[in-house]
């Protein structure tokens, strides 16, 4: 259904009138036609001109007098203007210009507010200020020790990879696909899809049977599949690859570092479920603090896989720290309203350890595990890979708990393990689901 036609505008006027205050009080009639009278005065002296001396200027002098400085008008004004109550304290408080200029300003700007207050013009708002600033998002995050939310306590900004020089070398993204791993994962999430020309199924289907008879009659053996049945070939899997790029993961050889074992598991996955049809996206993230958390975007779920992808991938930018339940929470609202998938799965790529400014220890732990049961409750499965991390089980533990993590010492190990661990992390996002409803 289209908005109504006044969805999107807004009139000044109804604006100020409902929100105008004076001393920090809610006006009245009685002080808007106070506020009128005011006005009115004011607009004959701007007519008069001459309004460069302090001296001669009523409005400034208003404001200043001891009389008037405690008025309704006088407190009103020097709040929306943020004013001190005389000259000499602008100067003194480093205001730029001269106290004539520091009165034009504000004369010039009560009379704007006049014009809006008097106006009963609609303006339109553009979509861009209507909806929330593009890239970013707010997040609640769990404060365990006082057992409830900060709400809107972290920001992530969705950015494209900018750095200077690779960190990692371009040989990690091996074109080649694993088909190991493919064959491995090729049975997940199947729906059912109906196909014609099967030689057994649960319907004829009519044009072939026509034909088969038309070549019957004329003598010819005919094509024997006629029938339409209904098989297990839809990929209704979408997978959503997070990437830790945070400092931590640069530790260990050159060339064989934590980011290199990461980076070439996250290339093999997202390179495998795009070859198997599955819907696939993939981004790198790391944190500076509650309100910089960026998530680097490598491959959205519409586009396709090939030579953009190995570009971004080549300008990850490897820095700052991991607050994974902020990752979480967006990796899962992008999954919910982009994945168009029954099945969803979130897989994170780390080093299992969750820290940042003022995140860290037993919060960051059970913040973590609580974007994890947010994210099952969406019905969005979530599996932690910690790949050539020296990071302990019980340390994994903590944060994911025992059946939300796969540690592994290299991505060789994947064809062999990770299907049933996704399977078993699709199990229990299925459970949770199903005993909310």
């Amino acid at each position: 259904m289209p908005p109504p036609e006044w969805y999107g505008t807004m009139q000044p006027w109804a604006v100020l009138l409902r929100n105008l205050r004076g001393g920090g009080r809610k006006t009245d009639a009685r002080k808007l036609e106070q506020l009128e009278a005011r006005l009115d005065g004011l607009q004959q002296e701007q007519a008069e001109g001459d309004e460069d001396a302090l001296t001669r200027n009523p409005f400034w002098k208003l404001l200043s007098s001891p009389l008037g400085k405690d008025g309704f008008f006088a407190r009103f004004m020097r709040e929306i203007f943020d004013m001190q109550s005389s000259p000499e304290q602008a100067a003194d408080t480093g205001i730029e210009g001269s106290s004539e200029m520091v009165s034009g300003r504000a004369s010039r700007h009560a009379l704007d507010i006049t014009k809006a207050l008097r106006s009963g013009m609609s303006v339109a708002i553009p979509s861009a200020f209507v909806g929330p600033e593009g890239g970013a998002h707010s997040y609640p995050e769990w404060d365990a020790g006082k057992a409830r939310y900060r709400f809107d306590w972290t920001n992530v900004e969705e950015v494209a990879p900018g750095s200077d020089e690779p960190v990692f070398d371009a040989s990690l993204l091996d074109p080649a696909p694993d088909q190991r791993l493919q064959r491995s994962l090729a049975g997940l999430c199947l729906g059912f899809r109906r196909h014609a020309g099967q030689t057994n199924g649960d319907e004829l289907v009519l044009d072939r049977l026509i034909r088969l008879a038309v070549d019957l009659r004329s003598g010819h053996s005919g094509e024997e599949r006629i029938y339409s049945a209904s098989l297990r070939t839809r990929r209704d899997l979408g997978v959503l690859i997070l990437l830790d790029v945070s400092s931590s993961t640069l530790e260990g050889d050159a060339g064989d570092r934590v980011v290199d074992r990461q980076v070439r598991a996250a290339w093999k996955l997202c390179q495998t479920f795009d070859r198997l049809g599955d819907r696939v996206a993939m981004y790198g993230f790391h944190s500076w603090g509650r309100t910089l958390v960026r998530f680097q975007h490598l491959k959205a779920f519409d586009e396709r896989f090939g030579a953009a992808t190995r570009d971004r991938m080549s300008r990850l930018s490897v820095a700052g720290y991991t607050r994974s339940g902020a990752a979480i929470r967006h990796g899962t609202t992008l999954l919910d309203t982009h994945s168009g998938t029954p099945f969803k799965l979130l897989l994170l790529i780390s080093d299992g350890y969750p820290y940042d400014d003022q995140y860290e220890g037993e919060y960051a732990d059970q913040d973590t595990r609580k974007a994890l049961e947010e994210a099952r409750a969406r019905g969005v499965a979530c599996l932690c890979l910690s790949v050539g991390s020296d990071t302990d089980a019980a340390r994994l533990e903590r944060a994911w708990g025992s059946a939300n993590y796969l540690a592994m010492g290299s991505s060789s190990e994947m064809a062999s393990r990770l299907r049933e661990a996704i399977e078993q992390a699709i199990g229990a996002a299925a459970r949770k689901t199903r005993a909310a409803v």
